[in-house]
């Protein structure tokens, strides 16, 4: 079982990873826009603009899918289950929600 101060650190840490993924999603948002048909850059230079512009939204749809993970975790931690395998309900290490704060499965279940 987690302790009082344990769970304070992963709050802290939970909201200090979401902090840090929101900026970056900002910063990132020139990356996602589409590319004018106008704009002259060549095809080989459009195609791989195109590419790149499908990356960045592939990364921006992963970083929002974490965001709810890890609101999802701040929410658990309110109610009290957070910590609690999903599947077992075993508690989850320490450890591994250092790594991981929005895990929700324990290492065994996880595997």
């Amino acid at each position: 079982m987690l302790t009082a101060d344990q769970l304070i650190d992963l709050e802290d840490l939970i909201v200090a990873e979401l902090e840090r993924i929101r900026e970056e999603s900002s910063s990132n948002e020139e990356e996602r826009k589409a590319i004018a048909p106008d704009v002259a850059i060549g095809r080989l230079s459009r195609l791989d603009a195109m590419q790149m512009q499908e990356v960045a939204k592939e990364a921006e749809r992963r970083r929002e899918e974490r965001v709810s993970q890890l609101e999802l975790a701040l929410e658990q931690l309110d109610s009290g289950t957070y910590g609690r395998c999903e599947l077992c309900g075993d508690d989850i290490g320490y450890e591994r929600l250092e790594v991981t704060p929005e895990a929700t499965r324990c290492s065994l279940c996880a595997s």
